[in-house]
């Protein structure tokens, strides 16, 4: 009886250390200054596929506090700003408005600074 409860114990003991092990072990978006780069001049051009942007939008950055506040920013631009979607090569991108289309100017000139400056 008391063999029994002791593997009882260890192997309650067992699963929990492999889902403390790999609760944080999630899979995550890595995102870097580049990337917002290219991201910001594809959705300029009109040729940021839809799934991108919504991925990138809705995932947040915790380890740049600088990229999570221009995910921040393009939230709001999502919001207020997108205007359409249009097929571009068989998948649905992204079109925003004129003032979308300004404000992601002014962000993607902001982050081409900021990544020569850091490189």
């Amino acid at each position: 009886m008391l063999v029994s409860a002791g593997l009882c114990f260890l192997l309650l003991v067992v699963l929990l250390l492999f889902y403390i092990r790999h609760i944080y072990r999630v899979p995550y978006y890595r995102f870097t200054q580049a990337d917002a780069v290219k991201l910001l001049e594809r959705a300029i051009l009109g040729e940021l596929p839809e799934r991108e942007w919504t991925v990138f939008i809705g995932m947040e950055i915790r380890d740049n506090q600088g990229l999570e506040s221009l995910r921040e920013c393009c939230i709001f631009i999502d919001e207020s700003c997108v205007k359409s979607n249009s097929y571009v090569n068989g998948q649905s991108c992204v079109i925003f408005n004129k003032d979308g289309l300004a404000q992601l100017e002014e962000l993607l000139d902001e982050w081409r600074y900021k990544s020569q400056y850091d490189a």
